[in-house]
Order: C-alpha cells, then structure tokens, then sequence
C-alpha cells in the first residue's frame, strides 16, 4: 500500500537482459580466380587459286569459287576431254578398172575375171554383195548366198547353209536373229531364245516378261489353270473330304457304305467337300447326300470315274476332251469356259504365237495368213494335248494304285501331284533341253513344209480353174459370134 495515497499497488519485477549474441566467425574470403594467357590469333586463311578445271584442288582452296564459272566447264576433276572437232567423211571410192582387166565396182569385174560390188562376180567366180555370189559360190549379204553356199542377211542363208538376222537361218543350219532360229538349230535373240529357259519360268509362266504385259496376263491365266483349278483345287476338295473323314468301307454283299460327316462347319471348307461329294452317273450330275450309306458297286465305279482314279483310258479321254475339244456345245458353257477349257484353252496355249505374229509383234512381217504361224500353233497344240493326256494317265494310274477301291481321298491328292509333275516334266523335256527344242523345231520344219505343199498345190489348181474357167468363156463366146 502506498503510504502517501492509501491505495495498494502491484510490483513489477523488471526483465532481467539476457547475454548478448555473440556473432559467429565470418566467412573467409577465397582465391580469386588468375585469368588465363590470351590466346593470340592465327595466321588468316589465304585464299587458293580459283577451280579452273585444268589443275586439282589446293589444300587450303575454297570449295566453291569465288566468281561464277562462264566457260561452261564442270568442277568434275579429270572430266574427259571433249573432242575439238567431228570426225569429218572421207570422199566416196570412184569406180575405176580393176587389175587384170576385170572392170571396177558398179558392175564392174573383179579380179580373175569376177565381177564386183552390186550383182557382179567376186574372187573365184562367187558373186559379191547385193545379191551375187560370194567366195566358193555361195552368196553374201541382202538375200545373196554367202561362203559355202549360205545365205546371208535379211532372208539370206549365212555360212555353211544357216540363214542369219531377219528370219533367214543361222551357222550350221540354225536360224539367227529377228525371227529366226540360233546356232545348232536353237532359236535366239528376238526370236525363241537359244538357251535353256529357267525353271522358274517353266513353272510360272507369268514371269516371262518378253512378250510385254499381253504376254504376263496369258502367262497368269495359265498358272491360274494349271496351279489352282488343275492342282490347288483337288487338294483342297480332298483336304475337306479328309477333315470330314470321308471314305467307303465295303459291306461284303456287293455294297458299299459312305463313311464321313454330312456337312462340316465352316461354309468354305464345306463348299470344297460338297464339290468332293458330287460326281457323275449315267450322264447326270449327282452326290452323296445324307442318305447315301449304302451304294452298289455302279455308283462307286462312277464317283471314281468322276475323280479320275484308277479308270486310265476314262480319264485320259476325259480330259483331253474337256481342256482341247472345240467342237462340242459343252465346250462353250459357262461352266466350261470358267475353267479356262475348250476355245479358251487353246487360245492361251496359242497366245504367244497369236502375239509374236500380230501387227506389233516380232513376227509381224510373217503374219497370221502365214504357214510359219499354222505350223507353230500346230506343233504347240500337239504338244499341249499329248501333255494332257500323258498328266492324266499318270494321275489315274497312281492314284488308282494308292487308293484301292476304298480310300478315294489320299488318290486324289496322289494323283494331282503326279499330274502336276508329269505335266512340269513335259514342258522341261520339250522346251527347257536343247536336244527337245531341237526335236520340235524338226517337227515344225516338217509341218510347214507339208503347209507349204498344200498351199502351193492349191494355188497351182486355182490357176489351172481359172484358166479352164476362161478357155470355157472364150469357146462360149466364140460359138455366140462374140
């Protein structure tokens, strides 16, 4: 209580200061960073002489030159020189006397008492080029007869009896050049070439590339008959079939049971086995159905018929008329032409004949009315029937021998491949060896030499008509007073 007032009061304790902060050590400075030697310039680049073409490059020298080049020389180094001046023609040789007395070119005779260039005799009594005779009698180039009896060039036999470019034949009787035949009898060049063909074309005949894209799309209508609908097609019903467990069991009182599934899930696969299923019988196109587990011994001989197992001489006939014959109206169904057979047929086998003597073709001085073109096309469709027939027998034979009479699904699929490698080994023998080109040439020789005949006879007995047509209005008129 204050003692002057009376009145109480509180008493408050002053703040003790606390220690003062004692600061802390302060941070050392550290080194200073020494700059180091300037670097000092070097030596400017001098610029190098410019590229003028005639000296190489300078080290140091600018890629680019510093002034356009106006002389129109290129910066390729060791660019070939180009020639200062063209080759200028010489005079022509003037007709003059020959030595002997023979006179000189234009008709003139050579020496020995032969005539020259242009029709006269040459050394020996041959005549020269353009038609004469050439050394030893024989003549030389444009349809002349050159050494050893040849002709030459353009039609013209070559040396030792061949006639060189242009249709005529080449050395040792073969024929050379455009059109024509090669050494030995093998053909070359633009013509059919002289050596073997690959296999790879003998198998796909779409990677012959020679006759042009006409020439490819024959070529691939052409596997597409042999390799999918004559191979892949049969292999691909019989897969079915045998998915489906398709086969005949005989029964022992001259029946026979269908074993298999009646339909198969998938609608492709069982579109192939429905085509499996079905065949021919007395002329009627048929198939075993659900229904079909007992079946004689007629229908069993008529679905193997249809498959072409076993029943050779069947089969052969069978596909021989149904891929060549042109004469029938079945040939002409649509059926039949989607399967690439008949008209359709020998039209793709004689595609690359149809185009080598069409107009743009290498045989267009030929032509279609020619018998080079009717021997051809003859000889290749010999050849392409007699192939049928060979590929159908052996399918038929082996796959009647591996089937039996019980599993038709293992013989077709034998059989397609022995049909498929007949055929291939055909092809090869004909056209892939010399000595089997050599043979078809022969052969074709001897076809147009029969053609020849028969058009040359036909052309004598036409005259022979006319004249007799005309002696016969003569005598008519002269009994009128005409």
């Amino acid at each position: 209580m204050d003692a002057v007032s009376g009145c109480k009061c509180l008493c408050i304790t002053p703040i003790v200061p606390g220690k003062p902060i004692t600061p802390g050590t302060p941070i050392q400075g550290g080194t200073f960073i020494i700059p180091g030697k300037v670097y000092e310039p070097g030596k400017a680049v001098k610029g190098g002489d410019s590229v003028s073409g005639s000296s190489g490059l300078i080290s140091g020298q600018p890629i680019v030159p510093s002034t356009p080049l106006t002389y129109g020389i290129f910066i390729i180094p060791n660019a070939p020189p180009v020639l200062g001046h063209p080759v200028l023609g010489g005079t022509a040789i003037q007709g003059g006397q020959g030595p002997n007395g023979g006179t000189a070119i234009n008709g003139g005779q050579g020496p020995n008492g032969g005539t020259a260039i242009n029709g006269g005799q040459g050394p020996n009594g041959g005549t020269a080029i353009n038609g004469g005779q050439g050394p030893n009698g024989g003549t030389t180039i444009s349809g002349g007869q050159g050494p050893n009896g040849g002709t030459a060039i353009n039609g013209g036999q070559d040396p030792n009896g061949g006639a060189p470019t242009d249709g005529g034949q080449g050395l040792s009787g073969g024929n050379s050049g455009k059109n024509g035949n090669g050494p030995s009898n093998g053909n070359e060049l633009i013509g059919e070439s002289s050596q073997e063909p690959s296999l790879i074309n003998l198998l796909f005949k779409s990677t012959d590339t020679s006759r042009g894209i006409v020439g490819q799309i024959a070529g691939v209508l052409k596997d597409y008959k042999t390799n999918i609908l004559g191979f892949a097609d049969k292999i691909a019903q019989a897969s079915a079939a045998g998915y489906a467990g398709f086969m005949f069991n005989e029964k022992g009182n001259g029946k026979y049971g269908v074993k298999g599934k009646n339909k198969l899930n998938n609608k492709v696969v069982n579109w192939f086995y429905e085509r499996y299923k079905g065949y021919k019988h007395n002329g009627e196109e048929t198939t075993f159905g659900p229904y079909s587990r007992h079946i004689g011994k007629e229908r069993l001989d008529s679905f193997f018929k249809s498959k072409r197992i076993g029943h050779v001489w069947e089969s052969v006939k069978g596909s021989v008329k149904e891929s060549w014959n042109i004469f029938s109206k079945d040939a002409y169904k649509a059926k039949s032409l989607l399967k690439l057979n008949g008209p359709v047929n020998v039209l793709l086998n004689s595609s690359n004949h149809l185009i080598d003597y069409s107009k743009w073709g290498r045989k267009s001085n030929k032509g279609y009315a020619s018998t080079d073109f009717a021997a051809d096309v003859t000889v290749d469709t010999a050849i392409g029937v007699g192939s049928t027939a060979l590929g159908s027998l052996a399918s038929s034979a082996i796959a009647g021998a591996v089937a039996g009479s019980t599993v038709p699904v293992v013989g077709t699929i034998v059989g397609a491949v022995a049909g498929l490698g007949t055929g291939f080994i055909v092809n090869y023998l004909i056209n892939g060896t010399k000595t089997g080109r050599k043979i078809k040439t022969a052969v074709r020789d001897a076809v147009k030499v029969t053609y020849d005949g028969i058009v040359s006879g036909a052309k004598k007995l036409g005259k022979r008509i006319k004249s007799g047509v005309s002696s016969m209005f003569k005598k008519a008129g002269s009994l009128f007073g005409g």
